[in-house]
């Protein structure tokens, strides 16, 4: 039997529908009454995640996206207690990358009740803010950026994206430009640091977001690294090229006549390469955004990643 915590932000999920799908999935699985800890503006699933730990809990659901889920994952990361993801919200890349049903809550919840563990690993982002800000030690479960996508999220319009999900993300880049290239230097396992001019440095635990977007093909949830895509188109025509190899344009319109041959004609490995290893170290040579998982932290001179592998137990 488990004891089952309820982790859930109140502004964005109805408790009364949430309640009546987790009470019929524990009735039939003849399991005791769950706990429901809401969030708030103050106390976002960390501090909860961690009360549900220090009173026994088996199983916390979490409700929400990416942003719900990252402060939880934090709390439960080292742990025995599983977690099932109940998804709601934009973007649910964790979710996708795991298979998890969107849109039917009562299918994840059941899913997660009844389902078996497994073990992925988790990011830890030590980032070191610009002016007087002390450091901070976040984790993450799916990515974080450097560059023009953190700018992209800090400048999302919040109620754009509750009503229109990831596609909001296209106004935040309209009001990101112009874009300008960043010189980064990346050392990747503690090795001599390489100088990159990027447009965004991405540091990946799982490679396929939302919109059919794949930036690390090579990115695994349980394979104990992290993965690094760095993003620096030189031309329009490059942009071409990136978005042609890491979306689903290149299955639909590849049979177009001319498209094949524009394809090869644009093609530019600089605008998109890949790395990956245990630790990543990065030091902008200006302040640059940073984003964990789609939330925004702010402008930082460096930051540190390192792997912190199986360190997470998910219900699927």
């Amino acid at each position: 039997m488990d004891k089952v915590a309820v982790i859930f932000n109140p502004e964005k999920v109805d408790k009364g529908r949430l309640e009546r799908a987790v009470d019929t999935a524990l009735q039939q699985t003849n399991n005791p009454p769950a706990i429901y800890l809401p969030t708030s503006a103050l106390e976002t699933g960390y501090e909860q995640a961690v009360q549900a730990v220090a009173e026994g809990c088996t199983l916390v659901l979490g409700v929400g996206g990416d942003g719900t889920l990252r402060p939880i994952i934090q709390g439960l990361a080292g742990s025995e207690v599983a977690l099932g993801i109940v998804p709601r919200g934009t973007a649910n890349a964790l979710a996708r990358n795991l298979g998890i049903p969107i849109g039917n809550m009562s299918r994840a919840v059941a899913r997660a009740v009844t389902g078996s563990v497994r073990s992925i690993d988790v990011g830890l982002a030590t980032m070191k803010f610009a002016g007087n800000r002390p450091s901070e030690v976040h984790a993450f479960a799916v990515m974080a950026g450097m560059g023009l996508d953190a700018k992209i999220i800090m400048n999302t319009d919040t109620n754009l994206k509750r009503r229109l999900g990831w596609v909001a993300y296209i106004d935040g880049g309209f009001r990101s430009l112009p874009s300008r290239f960043e010189r980064m230097d990346v050392s990747v396992n503690s090795r001599t640091s390489k100088t990159l001019k990027v447009h965004s440095l991405l540091i990946g635990n799982c490679g396929f977001l939302a919109g059919n977007i794949t930036l690390m093909p090579d990115a695994r949830l349980d394979d104990g690294l992290l993965d690094v895509a760095y993003v620096g188109p030189r031309r329009f025509w490059n942009w071409i090229d990136f978005w042609n190899r890491v979306t689903w344009i290149s299955w639909t319109v590849y049979k177009i006549r001319g498209w094949r041959k524009l394809s090869q004609r644009v093609e530019n490995i600089k605008t998109l390469e890949n790395l990956n290893g245990k630790i990543i170290e990065v030091w902008p040579e200006h302040p640059v955004n940073i984003q964990l998982d789609g939330d925004g932290f702010g402008l930082v001179h460096s930051a540190s990643f390192e792997v912190s592998p199986q360190a997470l137990k998910i219900r699927l």
